[in-house]
């Protein structure tokens, strides 16, 4: 066999395994799209079911409700406090997040039903920041009714005014680390002084 010929057999074969390569990519490639597009669509499938009947509602437990808001107990499906974002009366030692609307007296704005709707996830008016959250994480209409029930107790509460105590504790803190990076320096900083001044004094003398 001519070199010529042994050379195209080999660029044959090697085109050959460049070809298998690349179907191998392909097909990986569409396993990969196939677990995303499905594995996804799985996911986003959960739905929150809304609590209709009066029995259900009135099974709703304050103080369930307000460990739930608060985040001493979980959410079912891993969703975030309500603490996160969101203030009830005195609840909490700095109060709650200010990103969304205090919900102190949230039943004196809004009917049951409206606030039902927003806590499944299933109203026309929602946070466009909540809704992405519990479309993933939506919550039980257990957890519903606590949270409701927790809400509705809350009416005639003073509304959560935590700011200065924030800023007052904000500035203790600071005012602590000065003083403490102060102490834990003083002594070398006296060390390197004494030091500068020795050899000061020493080259004086010569």
């Amino acid at each position: 066999m001519t070199k010529s010929a042994k050379s195209q057999e080999l660029s044959k074969a090697m085109k050959n395994k460049s070809d298998l390569s690349t179907i191998r990519a392909y097909l990986l490639l569409i396993v990969f799209l196939t677990f995303l597009l499905y594995g996804c669509g799985a996911a986003s499938e959960r739905k929150s079911v809304e609590p209709t009947s009066a029995e259900a509602i009135a099974a709703g437990n304050v103080k369930n409700g307000q460990d739930l808001f608060m985040g001493y107990a979980h959410f079912e499906n891993d969703g975030p406090p309500c603490m996160g974002c969101h203030s009830v009366g005195e609840n909490g030692l700095l109060g709650g997040g200010s990103m969304g609307p205090d919900l102190t007296n949230i039943f004196s704005q809004r009917s049951q039903t409206e606030i039902l709707a927003v806590l499944s996830n299933t109203g026309r008016k929602i946070s466009p920041v909540m809704r992405p959250i519990y479309t993933d994480h939506p919550l039980t209409w257990e957890e519903q009714v606590h949270l409701l029930a927790f809400l509705e107790t809350s009416v005639g509460q003073p509304e959560s005014d935590k700011e200065l105590l924030v800023i007052g504790i904000s500035l203790a803190g600071f005012v602590a680390a000065v003083m403490l990076l102060g102490f834990v320096y003083r002594g070398r900083l006296r060390g390197v002084r004494k030091a500068l001044v020795k050899t000061a004094t020493q080259t004086q003398k010569r």
